[in-house]
């Protein structure tokens, strides 16, 4: 019997010698199962170690590794000193040990609880066990949030980075201390934005000055930080417009934490999700402030009065979110001029890579948004007038009757593979049952495996066909509807560019003064 010995251990273990020893947890547990393995003259194929992993979590590297094996056929035993230790989540369970394990012809053994898929009259033990193991998780989960918020509102720092300017306190890892080597840098950045700077030529100021980053700077320091929001292609050394645009929104910089702005979406989807500003934890005084009262509010008034600006001119934007450029394919941003009532008196589109001066883009000259938005109603009239014959807009359909093929197809594949798959199980009790050999089995098993992959590829083939003509008929209904909306398109609205525009590309200067514009439909 050729055995997957698969330990596993959450929780950073405290009798650790060293960072990278494995933990005493690890050991005994291979120690116990090694020995189980030799008192019944079993082979240890492999051991599998994923620690520091939680059980909940579906993309342990060792886990994988160890599946992979068993799909190919290479182990006959899955051995670990309990359930829990294989997973936490019961869908990972019913997946392995009652459907996939069972199809491949192999046995699970939790050793200290006695799960054993071999015994039938276990399985619901198994099943029960499972749930109680994930309920666990949740409920440890639960316990580090309340605990977490309870800190926070306490003002103890629990990030696992500071913000630029501080350092986590080497003698308390909950407050914050300020790093004299960056700290000077912030006081300019919001003095320069408190004396009418704007982002663009702090940005060019700094990295004009070779100052590294934030995430240079963490570098650096040899700190593990890795800003998630960096693009690939920019130069990470450098300044960019959003890097200063967080750090004058930043209230720690007055000496006041304000945290649990985003929480997981539960303790088995680590996303993150916003929190609405109401419920923040904001606490006074909890370090010592970069900036005084006095600049911070200079500051806050600037951003709020562009946000108050903004509110009232977004639904002057119809191609918000679109317009992109054409040559580096990052989006073009607005240049807003108003006159003296604050209304807006013209808008002018310009590359983002080159206006936030993270990278050279060669489209470096503004466009005007007016001009382009009686460009795009132009293009969209010649649409309307093109297939406004009502014989030109009935567009032959035949995606419901393909439709309605594919979806009979995938019913009898279905069916297919639900029979093969009942095969499978009736082969594995044969072979406990001594019916059929081992080689038998792995022969049998194979070949029904193979037939049932190529039924299963076949099924994705016609789902992404009937996908295709689903599609294909939602379009022919919707070009029908919206084109019978509108006799004569006169002013752009942000309706009528979700309705018809996927993006807007904007290229370089033609003869110092044309701009080829490119409009990507939604059909």
């Amino acid at each position: 019997m050729n055995v997957a010995i698969y330990v596993r251990l959450s929780d950073e273990d405290r009798d650790k010698l060293q960072k990278e020893d494995e933990s005493e947890s690890i050991q005994n547990q291979k120690s116990m199962l090694r020995d189980y393995c030799k008192e019944r003259n079993w082979t240890i194929y492999d051991i599998y170690n994923d620690e520091n992993f939680s059980g909940i979590d579906s993309t342990r590297p060792e886990f994988n590794r160890m599946i992979n094996d068993c799909q190919k056929g290479n182990i006959d035993i899955v051995l670990c000193k309990s359930q829990s230790r294989f997973s936490r989540d019961a869908v990972l369970i019913e997946t392995y040990l009652h459907d996939k394990f069972i199809e491949w012809g192999i046995r699970f053994i939790g050793v200290v609880d006695h799960a054993d898929t071999n015994d039938k009259n276990n399985k619901k033990s198994r099943q029960i066990l499972a749930l109680t193991n994930e309920w666990y998780v949740e409920e440890v989960s639960e316990n580090i949030c309340r605990t977490l918020k309870h800190k926070r509102e306490q003002g103890q720092f629990t990030g696992s980075f500071a913000p630029y300017g501080y350092l986590v306190d080497p003698n308390d890892k909950n407050h914050l201390i300020i790093d004299e080597e960056a700290a000077p840098i912030v006081r300019d950045i919001f003095n320069w934005y408190a004396d009418g700077w704007g982002y663009r030529k702090i940005t060019m100021e700094l990295n004009g000055k070779g100052i590294p980053s934030p995430s240079k700077h963490k570098e650096l320091l040899n700190s593990n930080f890795r800003n998630p929001n960096e693009i690939k292609s920019y130069n990470k050394d450098l300044w960019t417009y959003t890097t200063i645009y967080t750090i004058v929104r930043n209230e720690t910089y007055t000496g006041t934490l304000v945290q649990g702005k985003t929480h997981n979406v539960s303790y088995k989807n680590k996303k993150r999700q916003r929190v609405p500003k109401s419920e923040w934890i904001k606490v006074y005084n909890t370090h010592e402030p970069i900036i005084d009262m006095e600049i911070w509010n200079k500051v806050k008034e600037r951003v709020e009065s562009k946000q108050r600006v903004k509110k009232t001119t977004d639904k002057l934007s119809p191609l918000s979110g679109k317009v992109k450029c054409a040559i580096c394919g990052k989006s073009m941003k607005r240049n807003v001029y108003y006159n003296k009532k604050r209304t807006i008196q013209y808008y002018g589109l310009q590359c983002a890579t080159y206006k936030i001066g993270a990278m050279n883009c060669p489209n470096v000259h503004t466009m005007s948004g007016l001009v382009l938005e009686r460009e795009i109603v132009s293009q969209l009239n010649e649409l309307i007038k093109k297939f406004s014959d009502q014989d030109k807009i009935e567009i032959q359909d035949e995606s419901q009757a393909k439709i309605n093929k594919c979806t009979e197809d995938l019913a009898k594949i279905s069916k297919q593979i639900s029979e093969k798959e009942t095969k499978l199980e009736h082969l594995y009790e044969d072979k406990l049952d001594g019916i059929i050999s081992k080689e038998q089995f792995i022969s049998f098993n194979q070949k029904i495996g193979e037939e049932i992959s190529r039924l299963k590829e076949t099924m994705s083939f016609i789902e992404t066909e009937k996908k295709q003509y689903q599609l294909s008929h939602q379009d022919s209904t919707r070009i029908k509807e919206a084109i019978k909306k509108y006799s004569q398109i006169d002013v752009l609205t942000k309706d009528i560019v979700d309705e018809f525009i996927k993006a807007v590309y904007i290229g370089e200067l033609i003869e110092g003064y044309k701009r080829k514009v490119t409009i990507e439909w939604k059909f």
